[in-house]
């Protein structure tokens, strides 16, 4: 088989890349799982593109299988927590499940197979997110978008016949959410430099360390989905997500819970997070841009708590984000001495904040112009978005994870009106 050699102390056990290597799938399977039976589990787009020839080769391996489950093509699945809880009901130890698909699929199959307590394969359809071998799968819950925690496949198989065939929306979507890890890091350096969330890093190098090499050429199919791959091995070692995401992700979360949509059609998770690249890289760059003193001059009075919660009040006025939210928010909310401490910590670390942006970032207009070779989206407006749900998402998405990023330094500075005034 193509193995792909995988780190010390992973939930996945085997990982199979390569050109034409879907016939492998048997081999595979009996290795990982010797004595079990198995059910695919796909849509009628990811049985067209892989489910069927999958199908194929168990078949005349000899492998036993039960019949597949083919959701509907239209509507698109949604990744929705009771989906995952109603196969998991169905599910037994006698049977591994076989995700076919990408992103929603995989972690509506990866829940369920966690909440059965039961190992499960995946078969890529598209290199389309970091999701794949992460541990955790980002689901709907009540309305709030979640990660749920549930272990990684123990078996995946790429194909890249299989991923190159898909749509180039895909590809294009996941070069976005792979160049998300800019900012993310970037972020994490920011948490870790105030003493917040201390850098790891044998589990930074996992996604640091080639992240631009595997950027260079937003074409190259192998190297794309080795990133992502290594992001969800980073992620499965964490526990976390952290080392795979910050505030563009969060920005993401918001636009997904307001259902944002693009004639009718859901727009894609690295979409979104490409667009929320972009506006923490021009946050980024007002911190850089911006010297300490005059910062100090520019930024606002912090808010009293009954100020604030007011505030999150007007914010969430919508109701379609789920319940908690308030909490969240509150709970890593400072006032009184505490706030002023936190401030001018940050303003007693500003120039090492900027020489640690400088040293991560691309140039704003490199990015961009990486993504739109990508045929990634780089306006707000691409995606559905108008100027005041686009501001209103950067304002909200500070509130709904405990995560520090930049959205919480720039607000506990009192600069993050002034800079969401500088975004284009």
């Amino acid at each position: 088989m193509h193995q792909i050699p995988i780190p010390a102390g992973m939930e996945t056990a085997f990982f199979v890349l390569g050109k034409q290597v879907l016939p492998e799938l048997p081999e595979l399977l009996e290795c990982a799982f010797p004595g079990k039976t198995f059910c695919l589990i796909a849509d009628e787009n990811t049985w067209r593109a892989a489910g069927h020839q999958a199908a194929g080769h168990l078949e005349k391996a000899g492998i036993p299988m039960i019949r597949p489950v083919i959701f509907p093509a239209e509507p698109g699945l949604h990744p929705d927590y009771a989906i995952s809880q109603q196969m998991a009901a169905d599910f037994n130890d006698t049977v591994i499940p076989v995700a076919v698909g990408s992103g929603v699929l995989n972690d509506l199959v990866k829940c369920a197979a966690g909440m059965a307590g039961i190992p499960y394969a995946c078969v890529a359809t598209a290199a389309s997110v970091d999701g794949y071998t992460a541990y955790g799968g980002a689901m709907s819950v009540d309305g709030k978008k979640i990660t749920v925690p549930c272990p990684a496949p123990y078996a995946l198989l790429a194909d890249t016949d299989v991923l190159a065939a898909a749509p180039p929306a895909m590809l294009a979507s996941g070069y976005a959410d792979l160049m998300a890890k800019i900012p993310g890091g970037a972020d994490w350096l920011l948490a870790a430099e105030l003493g917040i969330d201390p850098v790891n890093e044998p589990i930074w190098n996992m996604v640091q360390q080639d992240l631009r090499t595997w950027l260079a050429d937003p074409t190259d199919l192998n190297h794309i989905f080795t990133g992502l791959a290594a992001t969800g091995f980073a992620m499965q070692l964490y526990r976390d997500s952290r080392p795979a995401s910050g505030a563009e992700h969060l920005l993401s979360h918001v636009w997904e819970m307001e259902g944002l949509a693009v004639d009718g059609q859901s727009v894609s998770h690295g979409f979104k997070v490409g667009i929320g690249s972009v506006a923490v890289v021009q946050l980024m760059d007002f911190l850089i841009r911006t010297p300490v003193e005059t910062a100090r001059r520019m930024a606002q009075p912090l808010p009293t708590r009954t100020e604030r919660e007011d505030q999150i009040r007007n914010l969430l006025k919508k109701g379609c984000y789920g319940s908690g939210i308030p909490e969240t928010a509150m709970a890593k909310f400072q006032d009184g001495d505490a706030a002023l401490a936190r401030q001018q910590a940050i303003f007693d670390k500003w120039p090492v904040l900027q020489q640690k942006l400088r040293r991560q970032l691309f140039p704003e207009d490199e990015m961009i112009s990486l993504l739109r070779r990508a045929g990634a989206p780089v306006e707000y407006t691409a995606i559905g978005l108008d100027r005041e749900q686009y501001l209103h998402g950067i304002r909200t998405a500070q509130l709904i994870r405990r995560r520090y990023t930049i959205l919480d330094l720039l607000y506990e500075s009192g600069l993050l009106e002034p800079a969401i005034q500088t975004l284009r």
